[in-house]
């Protein structure tokens, strides 16, 4: 009677202590105000260029000093006539055959350590004719407009005399891991010697598989990659990034 007694007392303590969260020192019931984990769910971000670019930042790459860009800018400008409104104006001077201009921001507030599906939709105006003959390439269609992501900071660093991007975000008419090529800058207009500008709005035709960091962020960036021996220029009017968990 004594050992059973003994046996019984014994599982009850254990039972206690696994309740309060002794024992392998997981609690069973998180303490109240606890953090609680974030449930992955479809989610849509998107940028407005027109109200603000706070948060936003502009690199260039993909060049050596010898040929680095010249007349760089990346700043919020109003939209030249006939748009309204105001835009995110990037533009270089490309003195090779290689420039990729790119802006770039830090999301938070998904799923921890996880995987989503990536979707672009990028607005933009430009004033490229398409069709256009030019030094290296197209005007229009030598330019590529990008978009990528990664869970760390794209950022460009200089590896063996040239300035890249940290990222696979492919190059010029390529895709990588982290990145994908939208298309291209050129508007509607076949004349080449006419100069209108317009807003062309490019998606991604598959998404992009990404994953998040421990905190639940994630970087993102669009650009242009020019292979056009001159300058080049795009205002972006907004950036829509649509994640999906993947299942």
């Amino acid at each position: 009677m004594k050992h059973i007694a003994k046996t019984g007392m014994a599982t009850a303590a254990l039972a206690l202590l696994a309740a309060c969260g002794g024992g392998d020192g997981v609690a069973v019931n998180p303490p109240q105000g606890a953090p609680q984990p974030v449930a992955p769910k479809a989610v849509q971000l998107v940028a407005d260029f027109n109200t603000s670019v706070e948060g936003w930042k502009g690199e260039s790459s993909d060049y050596s000093a010898a040929d680095a860009p010249e007349h760089v800018v990346f700043e919020q400008r109003t939209l030249d006539a006939p748009l309204t409104g105001k835009g995110y104006y990037v533009a270089g001077r490309n003195k090779s055959d290689d420039l990729f201009l790119y802006v770039k921001k830090q999301y938070g507030g998904l799923a921890p350590s996880t995987s989503y599906k990536l979707g672009f939709t990028v607005k933009f105006a430009t004033d490229v004719p398409s069709g256009c003959m030019g030094v290296g390439g197209s005007p229009g269609e030598s330019v590529w407009m990008v978009g990528g992501a990664s869970d760390f900071e794209p950022k460009a660093v200089v590896k063996d005399g040239r300035t890249e991007v940290n990222i696979d975000r492919g190059n010029q008419a390529g895709g990588g891991k982290a990145g994908q090529v939208l298309g291209t800058i050129g508007n509607s207009v076949q004349d080449c010697g006419a100069s209108r500008n317009e807003s062309k709005t490019l998606k991604s035709a598959e998404p992009l598989v990404v994953k998040t960091d421990v905190d639940g962020k994630l970087w993102v960036l669009v650009g242009i990659d020019s292979g056009f021996e001159s300058a080049s220029h795009v205002s972006f009017q907004s950036v829509t990034l649509d994640l999906d968990p993947v299942k």
